[in-house]
């Protein structure tokens, strides 16, 4: 639920008086400052400041014959200088705010930039791409500084620390790292992200991926880890509303019962093409009305009748 307080200041100053070339001109001067306050409210109805923007209008007469008008907002966006190169953007459509950063040279400048000041903290979105400069995400790297979506593909990322995503927990509801060159990612840490809708870490170099590390996440919908030839270790349980899952191109030899184990009457995909699969145990997934269940391109022999 969302509400709006709108604040209005009107000022005017008028029959300012001053002396040019000895000359007494009258000069007026109207100005007019809306500001905005758009207010959220959580799950117990407590407000929450969302966005604060200011539209000016300066007016400015000279003896009759100059006048100026000046427009402007002031969304809550750190200086520009200060963040350099990210640029931040503020969508007044519907209120959210967003940081692209595409061409940061380092993971000392990404630290750097995230120690400017941010008058307003919770983002929508952060994106970095296409840059061959990142290699590790530290810990901590932003800040306290929030995000819903953070998508990070298309880079040369190759580790992923413990904390480097821990001020979006509350906040993230998508992840996508596809596209990358990471090994190490802290799957441990996902059950925090209470609102994570997709998560991607598609086409990496990830040798070993536990299924068990997705355990309770309540939200997701679609889950994207193709690519990867990893060892998926464990099973896909307590996943309530996903939706597909997408695990071709893997190092999956044997599907084992209760693989894929959702829970979820929303499953509609998974998808194991490209993989050494030989084996499918009886009870291996979720069978619900509409399921495609893709396995082309694998070693599959014969396929019992239990199964």
């Amino acid at each position: 639920m969302k509400s709006h307080i709108i604040i209005l200041l009107y000022i005017a100053v008028a029959c300012v008086s001053g002396e040019i070339n000895r000359h007494e001109y009258p000069i007026t001067s109207d100005v007019y400052i809306q500001s905005k306050v758009h207010v959220m409210h959580d799950d117990h109805q407590n407000p929450i400041l969302s966005a604060v923007y200011n539209q000016s209008k300066v007016h400015v007469k000279q003896d009759g014959r100059h006048q100026q008008e000046y427009y402007g907002y002031e969304p809550l966006c750190p200086d520009a200088e200060d963040i350099f190169p990210c640029v931040c953007t503020y969508h007044s459509e519907d209120n959210a705010m967003d940081l692209h950063c595409f061409y940061v040279e380092s993971e000392e400048q990404l630290k750097q930039i995230f120690k400017a000041n941010f008058p307003f903290k919770n983002f929508r979105e952060i994106a970095i791409h296409d840059s061959n400069n990142i290699k590790v995400l530290e810990a901590g790297v932003f800040n306290d500084i929030s995000f819903e979506i953070i998508y990070l593909p298309f880079n040369s990322l190759e580790v992923v620390e413990l904390h480097a995503l821990d001020s979006c927990y509350e906040t993230a509801t998508v992840i996508s790292l596809e596209n990358n060159a990471i090994t190490s990612f802290p799957f441990d840490e996902l059950s925090q992200f209470s609102h994570l809708n997709i998560f991607n870490i598609g086409y990496n170099s990830m040798s070993m991926i536990p299924a068990d590390a997705f355990h309770g996440l309540t939200a997701l919908e679609y889950l994207f880890m193709s690519g990867n030839y990893a060892n998926i270790i464990g099973t896909f349980q307590d996943l309530p509303n996903l939706r597909s899952i997408h695990l071709y191109s893997n190092d999956l030899t044997t599907i084992p019962a209760q693989f894929i184990e959702t829970g979820s009457s929303n499953l509609s995909y998974i998808g194991l093409d490209y993989n050494n699969i030989v084996s499918v145990e009886p009870a291996a997934f979720d069978i619900i009305d509409g399921l495609v269940i893709d396995m082309w391109h694998n070693s599959l022999s014969t396929l019992e009748e239990a199964t």
